[in-house]
């Protein structure tokens, strides 16, 4: 067997990040590796093979792209799809399967957490992947050619249950993915300490229920510590030294993680980063995380007002905001926090207040997000319910680049006005350069560093 993986040019050679769950673009000048994609390849046999086409990664125009496309041989293909340029996506999907109609076709992206987005696409392929680890590619195989309508792991029904809603946590056991084929020089990792470096992930999905997130109804599947050892040996052999652990929230559950850091502790000497949930937080997770190579966290802590987003079913403390802070500066790990302006409840004196928040907090990041109707969010489902969006009005990112819904206190060109400055009076400060000079570790370091906050502040113009 052999599978073919596509990601599509991005409009103006722009990062766009493709997932199941979220797409994005990036802040700076960044691009993660596919992770669904990588996970979809830890299914194949020793004797399969893949061959990866990464557009938006080799920057490839599109002639360049559909050369490389239309001589193209194998039995599956799977197509990476986005909300943020839906548009471009799509026509570039259209043009590829003119080419490699004669197998099974099957598409990934956030945009079909929407039923109208599901039922527009299930008509121009096989199905939609939104479980990796569940996939059986064998059965895959034969669903346009036998007739197989079901397959783990694949929606192929308009009003199919996909996600699992009830937020039980499912373990899998599971090989590991073919890194030596996402090691392209156009992916990087904004707060690596080398620009070479790989993902891994414990966790797909999420235990969290927060409405404006679009994993809020997506269960979590969790890999058994072994697996991940066992793909670690694999990466080391690789001369990889850089990770990022892709969990949306790492350290969870607690009886699977912390053999796994102990192992990292004993055995491997990596660097790596990942996202952390501040509820998750103990003193001991954090020394093991921190003892197993985690020099960067990436905590969600969206507004200055916490019980505000108890409607949205986010529930922090700010205790546990506090101590995870306190600990992880004494252990000297970076923290990047996010932040999201534009909620519907906020006025901008919210707004103002959230921002001067992050001024005061000792950070080394901070990601300022516009609120967005992503897919699968609570955030669309009201902009649908209240006529401000429609079928086909993709494209909204977090950035407010190509587009912004106002809220009833705050105008959309405001929104961006209000994150433009965040931005620049958050990293423009003299003590904040002096922090992250302090915290880099070399020149590699120093020179990846300086171009994403180069390519941030071209990006916030």
């Amino acid at each position: 067997m052999k599978i073919l993986l596509i990601v599509p040019p991005s409009p103006d050679k722009r990062k766009i990040i493709r997932n199941i769950d979220c797409s994005h673009e990036a802040k700076a000048n960044y691009l993660w590796q596919p992770n669904d994609f990588m996970i979809i390849t830890s299914h194949l046999k020793p004797e399969d093979d893949v061959e990866l086409i990464d557009g938006t990664a080799d920057a490839f125009t599109e002639d360049e792209f559909l050369k490389k496309v239309k001589n193209l041989k194998g039995d599956m293909l799977f197509f990476a799809l986005s909300n943020v340029c839906w548009k471009s996506d799509f026509d570039y999907f259209v043009k590829v399967k003119e080419f490699l109609q004669d197998m099974p076709i099957f598409v990934i992206g956030d945009i079909f957490l929407e039923k109208d987005y599901r039922s527009f696409i299930l008509t121009k392929c096989d199905g939609i992947v939104f479980q990796p680890y569940l996939l059986n590619l064998e059965a895959m195989l034969k669903m346009n050619k036998m007739m197989v309508k079901k397959s783990p792991g694949v929606c192929t029904e308009i009003d199919q249950e996909f996600l699992g809603g009830n937020k039980r946590t499912n373990y899998v056991e599971s090989n590991f993915p073919r890194h030596e084929m996402f090691l392209k020089k156009g992916y990087r990792f904004p707060f690596a300490q080398h620009f070479r470096f790989s993902t891994v992930t414990t966790m797909w999905g999420c235990p969290f229920s927060c409405s404006y997130c679009t994993d809020s109804k997506v269960s979590p599947v969790v890999r058994h510590y072994q697996d991940i050892i066992k793909e670690l040996g694999y990466l080391s052999k690789l001369g990889i030294r850089e990770l990022f652990f892709a969990d949306k929230v790492f350290g969870y559950p607690y009886d699977n993680v912390y053999p796994l850091l102990d192992a990292m502790s004993r055995n491997f000497s990596f660097s790596w980063s990942c996202y952390f949930h501040p509820q998750l937080y103990r003193e001991g997770l954090l020394q093991k995380m921190s003892g197993a190579g985690c020099h960067t966290i990436i905590i969600g802590i969206d507004s200055a007002n916490l019980p505000s987003l108890e409607k949205y079913n986010r529930k922090v403390q700010q205790r546990n905001i506090d101590e995870l802070l306190t600990k992880a500066n004494q252990l000297n790990m970076s923290i990047c926090a996010d932040f999201i302006l534009g909620l519907a409840h906020e006025t901008e004196e919210d707004i103002v207040k959230t921002i001067n928040y992050a001024m005061k907090l000792s950070i080394d990041f901070a990601s300022f997000n516009i609120a967005a109707p992503l897919p699968g969010s609570i955030i669309r489902k009201h902009a649908y319910q209240k006529g401000k969006l429609t079928f086909g009005e993709a494209g909204f990112d977090t950035q407010g680049h190509t587009g912004i819904l106002e809220t009833e206190f705050v105008s959309g060109s405001r929104l961006k006005e209000l994150r433009k400055k965040a931005v620049r009076r958050f990293y423009m400060r003299p003590s904040y350069l002096l922090r992250r000079i302090k915290r880099t570790s070399s020149w590699e370091h120093f020179l990846l560093q300086s171009l994403e906050m180069l390519a941030l502040f071209k990006k916030t113009n």
